[in-house]
Order: structure tokens, then C-alpha cells, then sequence
């Protein structure tokens, strides 16, 4: 479908493994653009009473069918799970400088499950997701933190997404 890549990247963070999902267009056509599929992949991947704060949660990043394109917009992404707030679903969107890279990566969206022993940080290029370590950076606040993993990973335009200390 136009717009869209028919791809998802599903994340297990407990196993540091993923794996690819094609979507059929009948779900874009369904579920119309990014917030449409975040929604669809959160019911589709939480099963009824998930604890928001548990590994069965999913944290989903979804672009839409404009994204990483000239029209006015198009550097949004939203994020979808289930709130710790009101258990309920959520939603939250944001611009900047992630959502182009995202459709780089030929993914319409990104679900992550699971969770890791220790501190990590996923680097995602089409087709490859790399697990790093990052202890180091741990607790550091959001600038830090983005400087340091451009800085490892080496690509001066990548596109991250951090939490600050309080995630700590």
C-alpha cells in the first residue's frame, strides 16, 4: 500500500531477539494511518488484564503513510501501550528527528516486548537490530545520553529515542 512499508519489527527484549511481520494492506485500509496501526499492533500484541508495568506490555512506535516525506507533518511518531496512570490504552506522539529514521528501516512500526537483565539500547537498521549495553550510560540525563549512543553507534543523523534518569 502506498506509504507504507507492510513491515513490523517485533522486539523481545527478556530474549534479545526479533523477528519481521509482514501486515496485509487490508490492515492499512482498516486501520488508517500510524495511530490506526499503533492501535491495531497494541491490541493485537497485549492480551486482555497485562499488567502495564510487566514484560507481557507492549511499547509500540508507529509512523504513518506520510512519514519521511515534504508533506507538513510528516517528522511524527506516535507511541502506544498500556498506561500505568489508567491501565487503559495511551497514546502519546512526538516530532523531531526520530520518526524519518524509523521509516528508513523499512518498518511502519517497532513493538517492543520483554524485559532486559541489565540496561540496553537496540540500534535498528533495515533488517538488523543490534542489542548494546548500556550501563555506562545509565541514569544519565536525555542529552547525555543521546550524545553518547550517536557517538557509539557512529551515524550522525540516527534517530533516538531516550528516557531520562527517572526511567531509572
Amino acid at each position: 500500500m502506498y506509504g507504507f512499508h507492510n513491515r513490523v519489527l517485533h522486539v523481545d527484549l527478556s530474549k534479545s531477539s526479533f523477528e519481521e511481520e509482514s501486515i496485509d494492506d487490508q490492515v492499512y485500509r482498516t486501520f488508517l494511518g500510524g495511530k490506526g496501526v499503533g492501535t491495531y499492533l497494541l491490541l493485537k500484541n497485549t492480551r486482555a488484564g497485562v499488567e502495564p508495568l510487566s514484560e507481557d506490555n507492549a511499547l509500540i512506535f508507529a509512523i504513518g503513510p506520510t512519514t519521511d516525506t515534504m508533506v507538513w507533518g510528516s517528522s511524527r511518531y506516535g507511541v502506544f501501550t498500556k498506561s500505568p496512570l489508567t491501565t487503559l490504552y495511551t497514546e502519546s506522539y512526538a516530532g523531531g528527528r526520530v520518526a524519518q529514521p524509523i521509516s528508513r528501516t523499512g518498518y511502519d512500526a517497532v513493538v517492543i516486548k520483554g524485559a532486559s537483565k541489565s540496561p540496553v539500547y537496540l540500534e535498528i537498521s533495515n533488517g538488523d537490530v543490534k542489542f548494546h549495553d548500556a550501563s555506562h550510560i545509565w541514569g544519565k540525563d536525555t542529552y547525555e545520553t543521546e550524545d553518547a549512543i550517536r557517538q557509539e553507534v557512529g551515524i550522525k543523523d540516527a534517530g533516538i529515542a531516550v528516557i531520562g534518569p527517572a526511567g531509572r
